[in-house]
């Protein structure tokens, strides 16, 4: 009986490595960052949970296809019917913020406005002034007829970000449509970084939810029932990325993280610290990922101090380690994935 940790990123596991064998939990790690060969006859092992947990992300470290990969390979457990925690319908999210907005949409939860611009060609590929141009004006024109108030002349505050993303891609605060043109007239007309072009050429323009705390907050489902709510400080920027290996020194080095000196204030609620607006999202939230089969995932939500706005589904979630070890005492979201592992894998007996 074993689990099959399917991921593209060596970085994120030693919390899980750890965890596992603490629990004498058999598991393999199947690296999709590298090449394989399949054959769709040959059944893999019956005895085993295969966990999703690749990343949005994985381009960013030179793995550009390992999430068509991923997909493939999901196909290919699906046709032996293998037990897959987080399947298709988990990696279909992962990979669309757009698809995110509408299903949370379908169900009745709240988000904040959102609109998209979508270029057919890559635009650090874009040569030609006119297809430059034509971007920039469609930009404007979706900026201007949702975030633009004809009313009072004002705009209302707006991010851009990628359709397909994780640590904060392409995420920028803008005021007004000059600003955002100057983003991105930047962006087409000096050698950026690839990594502030979307990967599937997707843009997204939403609505700025302004904490009066400067806080988010994400919400951590393990078999889709809440395990805690972890509270963060926005005010150094929008990589908010959890995981201990996330946290870099300027030269882009990963450093450990110690339990007493969090850079963004990574801190756990207690269940009793959740006001009445988040305690009713928790259960929309669980159904919502119940009704999709997503076992495991990390939500995140902002409050105005009148609603609260939910922007991101991660189906591939880390864990804060030191935010656990101040809360807990140890390590322990890793350990209750375990232990729901395990019993899962009873299950296949």
């Amino acid at each position: 009986m074993t689990v099959y940790i399917i991921h593209e990123n060596d970085a994120w596991l030693p919390p899980f490595r750890q965890a596992f064998e603490a629990l004498q939990l058999p598991f393999v790690e199947w690296n999709l960052s590298t090449t394989h060969g399949y054959s769709l006859t040959q059944s893999p092992n019956p005895d085993a949970i295969y966990f999703n947990r690749i990343s949005p992300s994985s381009h960013t470290r030179n793995h550009r296809f390992s999430c068509e990969i991923t997909s493939q390979v999901l196909e290919y457990l699906s046709l032996h019917s293998c037990r897959i925690i987080n399947d298709q319908r988990a990696l279909s999210l992962e990979l669309s913020k757009v698809k995110q907005y509408v299903e949370l949409t379908k169900s009745g939860i709240r988000v904040p406005r959102t609109a998209f611009v979508a270029s057919a060609t890559s635009l650090n590929q874009t040569e030609t002034a006119q297809a430059k141009e034509s971007f920039l004006q469609t930009l404007r024109e979706t900026a201007r007829d949702n975030f633009f108030d004809e009313s009072t002349q004002k705009w209302i505050p707006f991010v851009s970000k990628h359709n397909r993303a994780g640590k904060g891609l392409g995420v920028h605060l803008f005021t007004d449509d000059k600003q955002l043109e100057k983003q991105f007239e930047t962006l087409l007309t000096t050698n950026a970084d690839a990594e502030e072009f979307s990967v599937d050429g997707i843009y997204l323009l939403q609505e700025y939810i302004k904490s009066p705390q400067q806080v988010i907050n994400r919400a951590e489902f393990i078999g889709y029932k809440l395990m805690y709510v972890i509270e963060v400080d926005t005010r150094q920027g929008f990589q908010l990325c959890p995981s201990d290996a996330c946290r870099k020194t300027a030269d882009s080095k990963l450093v450990k993280q110690s339990a007493d000196e969090i850079k963004h204030g990574f801190d756990i609620r207690s269940i009793e610290s959740l006001n009445e607006r988040e305690k009713q999202l928790v259960q929309q939230l669980e159904n919502f990922l119940e009704q999709r089969q997503i076992e495991v995932a990390g939500i995140e939500w902002v409050d105005n101090g009148t609603n609260v706005y939910v922007y991101d589904v991660n189906c591939n979630t880390n864990y804060n380690v030191a935010a656990e070890t101040r809360f807990f005492g140890s390590m322990h979201g890793t350990i209750q994935l375990g232990e729901y592992f395990r019993k899962e894998l009873q299950k296949l007996k």
